[in-house]
């Protein structure tokens, strides 16, 4: 496509300034700006843009992703990519709900710029379900993994999916010739991954590749990954892009209304929850374990085999894992021990306490364990919803005590949130006023102790008791 329409939707005029400049030497067209989310709703109603670029914060008020909810309402297919400065594990949890076309970290070079718009605009075709419909899952748009690579073929970014799909941390991968990349995932001589490479490069044409992962059964499955150019507004191809996506998932088994109730009771939990087989693959996971496998470098999973990156501490949580199994046949229900695990590549350590679980029944013969994670250098999840039904505090002040709660100062708070010190007193004031705490470490206490750390979403009622 050539002249695309692109609304930007950013409250500070001079960032807005900036990032307009660098799209129209891009090549793309700024149909206009909008400072907040209503007016972004109202311009979005009247210039019909390809493509939005959202700032996650836009001060008081509706922020990006409540904006991009309402967006949602009136046009579910328009490519939004959000722009922050600050991402969380909640933050991500509420913008995946929206659908978004991507995420740039702020600060971002021209060429993030350039490829996140180009794999929004020219997004693969929706997966097709099972009973045949042209729309996909949330859950299977979630799981295409993305490797891109510069015009000489060299890996320069992998995002988070890339590790689920592979089992293979995505910083292996950067800096890397694509061809490595081929070559491992898609069994294929080096040359011919090379030529692959090459010529997709010189025609402009996307290849289709074949991968084979192992199920979560252990028989093998194919996956369909696609090889395609990356191009610039002008037409001119800069890049590559290897998008990997997930087999199609097998139909779960149904499961009873009390099994549904303990795992969205799992997934509700601050820590993680993980289920292991006797092979230590992993049956089950929280929310926030999930989260904890795609950030720490400590752990690996490889063809859905849980491991530690480290050969003396996988050694430890194998023998951990196989004590707890033997307790369980002898009917001891004891953890079978606690263990730290340190990685150079992440900031914080990862406890892990591994404890068996009661003897296989006779209509269930699976042995499994169950493995705690605790993630000490992880930001404290609490939820936003909860701050704002349950005590009353308003945009502003919730995230004050978010970034409170994560051990920021209030001088440190007041700067993630653009405002003064001393507004920042003020709305603390206020915060004390709602909650009927009046100090800080009382405040911060009774969040953590409370239902807070839950992650759990609430719909606040209408006006007029509505909902």
């Amino acid at each position: 496509m050539a002249n695309e329409k692109i609304l930007i939707v950013e409250d500070q005029r001079a960032v807005a300034g900036a990032l307009k400049l660098r799209l129209r030497g891009l090549g793309y067209e700024v149909s206009g700006i909008a400072r907040d989310g209503f007016e972004a709703l109202e311009q979005v109603a009247a210039l019909t843009p390809d493509l939005i670029l959202m700032d996650v914060r836009l001060g008081e008020g509706m922020d990006g992703i409540e904006a991009a909810h309402r967006l949602r309402e009136h046009h579910p297919d328009l490519p939004l990519i959000y722009i922050s400065a600050h991402v969380d594990a909640q933050l991500l949890e509420r913008a995946r709900a929206t659908r978004p076309a991507g995420f740039i970290n702020k600060p971002f070079t021209t060429k993030d710029l350039l490829t996140a718009i180009d794999l929004a605009l020219n997004r693969a075709t929706p997966v097709t379900s099972p009973d045949n419909s042209s729309t996909a899952s949330q859950d299977e748009r979630e799981q295409e993994g993305v490797i891109t690579a510069d015009n000489e073929g060299r890996v320069g970014f992998a995002n988070l999916a890339v590790e689920y799909l592979t089992g293979i941390p995505r910083k292996q991968w950067v800096g890397r010739p694509l061809a490595d990349v081929l070559a491992t995932l898609h069994e294929l001589p080096v040359e011919e991954a090379a030529d692959a490479v090459m010529r997709v490069m010189n025609t402009g044409q996307e290849e289709t590749l074949v991968r084979t992962r192992s199920g979560r059964s252990g028989s093998p499955e194919s996956c369909s990954d696609t090889l395609t150019p990356l191009r610039d507004a002008r037409g001119q191809t800069y890049g590559l892009a290897l998008r990997l996506t997930a087999a199609r998932p097998r139909r779960a088994p149904e499961r009873s209304g009390l099994d549904r109730a303990l795992l969205k009771a799992l997934d509700a939990a601050p820590y993680g929850v993980l289920v292991l087989d006797a092979d230590r693959r992993l049956r089950h996971g929280n929310r926030t374990a999930r989260d904890m496998l795609t950030r720490h470098r400590g752990l690996e999973l490889r063809n859905e085999i849980l491991g530690l990156t480290d050969k003396a501490q996988d050694q430890h949580f194998r023998d951990l894992v196989e004590l707890a199994l033997e307790r369980s046949r002898a009917g001891d229900d004891k953890a079978s021990g606690v263990m730290l695990v340190r990685s150079a590549a992440v900031s914080g350590n990862l406890e892990l306490m591994i404890a068996p679980v009661p003897t296989p029944t006779e209509s269930d013969q699976t042995e499994m364990v169950l493995v705690y994670a605790f993630d000490s250098g992880a930001q404290r999840q609490i939820s936003f919803d909860v701050l704002t039904s349950l005590h009353g505090l308003t945009h502003t002040e919730a995230k004050l005590v978010q970034f409170m709660t994560n051990g920021m100062t209030l001088d440190d708070a007041a700067d993630e949130l653009q405002i003064s010190v001393n507004t920042a007193r003020t709305h603390l004031k206020h915060i004390f006023h709602k909650t009927g705490i009046n100090r800080q470490t009382e405040l911060i206490h009774r969040i953590e102790s409370g239902p807070a750390p839950l992650l759990v979403q609430i719909e606040a009622p209408e006006p007029g008791g509505k909902r």
